[in-house]
């Protein structure tokens, strides 16, 4: 009898079942994944942006890589090893490929149809749901995400109390393994709403509201200990009967990876924040509003912000219009490790660099702007030995732009991802191209209208 694989969500088993029954409903990318890097490559004469802080801009430089990593970076043209590819790239800009943190790539297609829609579990505590398992390869959304030059994303279960552990992927490969990087970087809380909300429209009382917040802390706290202990009891006793919840919390209780509080507020911040410190866990705050106020309180702390969306409206009518737009600005002149997040549904995801231009347009560094997208992203989900900057012997995971990285008319020429060169075509780019052969757009002549009947 085949045992039923609680890491696998129930509704991706409903989903496998409807495609193999041949449904329609669902379209896949055609798009072949890359084949491994068959000899070395040298993009010279390039702007060269490595995301590192010491040396961020490399003007007519040049990158070569070799078998997937990269062998040599800098100014006028390298030693070239044999049988090498060379690509002149004279007024271009090579950049680390950008990567979405959180995001929910690769577990929706379609947020009509449910059986494409795998981003939550059932139940509250979940912390077995591991992304990398449920992954869609044939997305046509991350072909499309790929052309925007976003080559990793850190993929976030959503909803629940914890909701599962985040996943870091590269957005190329046949399977979910293929396209894995790390399954486990760390476990999503969406911590309680802790100060009551004191408007009319509100169904309880302040004190109700107090006393709420109260008992779902307690009950995250209880989850929490729960898990330690079974770990613990495992470890005294290995006959001790496996439990994946207590697994997949391992390296969080450990310390080793982080756990991203999802917050909406400066009460939030300060509680959760101050809750996972006084467990000895590595908290990550994800969020927008709230986090302005916070700024002082999480330089103290050391804890590193993911901006949820600089596309944002003002959260409160007293707050500036620029709001959104200014918060990387001031988290970078505070000194907090920060990265940028779109905040918005996985078919948008495309725009990430169009968030961070935003923040460079209002203040941020423009190299700053572009760390918050590339290396920061890496750095705070862990990834960051092998990702998010251009140095020797990291990832040749690079795009190729004509102009600057971030600005909204640089289309991306080319994409490497771990030194695979990637095929950018996407739905949108096979439209584009089908239309411009209509007639009249550009195409061939529109046909001669047929002779009147008599």
């Amino acid at each position: 009898m085949k045992r039923f694989n609680p890491f696998v969500p129930v509704s991706a088993l409903v989903a496998v079942a409807s495609l193999a029954a041949g449904s329609p409903a669902f379209a896949q990318s055609d798009v072949v994944p890359a084949k491994p890097q068959s000899r070395p490559v040298a993009i010279v004469h390039a702007v060269v942006h490595t995301a590192l802080a010491d040396t961020p801009v490399i003007e007519n430089g040049h990158v070569v890589f070799d078998g997937g990593r990269i062998v040599s970076v800098g100014a006028g043209m390298p030693e070239l090893p044999p049988n090498c590819e060379i690509v002149d790239a004279q007024g271009m800009h090579v950049s680390p490929g950008f990567c979405a943190f959180p995001t929910t790539l690769g577990l929706i297609e379609t947020l009509s149809v449910d059986t494409t829609d795998d981003r939550r579990e059932f139940g509250e505590f979940r912390p077995e749901a591991v992304p990398a398992i449920a992954i869609n390869p044939d997305s046509d959304l991350l072909t499309v995400a790929r052309a925007a030059g976003i080559l990793l994303a850190v993929t976030a279960p959503d909803g629940g109390v914890v909701g599962g552990t985040a996943s870091a992927i590269r957005l190329d490969g046949w399977t979910p393994a293929d396209m894995t990087v790390d399954p486990a970087v760390g476990v999503i809380i969406t911590w309680p709403v802790v100060e009551p909300a004191r408007v009319l429209a509100s169904r309880r009382s302040p004190e109700e509201q107090k006393k709420r917040a109260k008992e779902d802390i307690e009950k995250i706290s209880r989850f929490f200990d729960e898990m330690k202990a079974i770990n613990e009891a495992r470890a005294a006793d290995p006959t001790v009967d496996h439990d994946l919840r207590a697994e997949a919390m391992r390296d969080v209780l450990a310390g080793k990876d982080p756990v991203f509080i999802e917050v909406g507020s400066a009460s939030q911040i300060e509680a959760g924040v101050a809750w996972a410190k006084s467990r000895g866990l590595r908290p990550v705050v994800i969020g927008g509003e709230g986090v302005e106020q916070a700024i002082p309180f999480l330089k103290a702390e050391g804890v590193p912000v993911v901006v949820r969306g600089v596309h944002r409206l003002p959260g409160t009518r007293h707050a500036p219009t620029d709001a959104a737009y200014t918060l990387p600005k001031k988290l970078a002149d505070a000194g907090i490790v920060f990265s940028i997040t779109t905040g918005d549904e996985p078919a948008h995801e495309r725009n990430l660099p169009h968030h961070a231009a935003t923040a460079a347009a209002f203040g941020l560094d423009r190299e700053a702007a572009l760390r918050a997208v590339t290396a920061g992203p890496c750095r705070i989900a862990g990834i960051d030995s092998k990702y998010g900057t251009i140095a020797p012997l990291k990832s040749a995971t690079i795009i190729l732009t004509r102009g600057h990285p971030l600005e909204i008319t640089s289309d991306v020429a080319a994409a490497w991802i771990d030194g695979r060169s990637i095929d950018l075509t996407s739905h949108q780019s096979q439209m584009k191209a089908k239309y411009e052969q209509k007639p009249g757009q550009g195409g061939a002549a529109a046909p001669a209208a047929a002779p009147a009947k008599p």
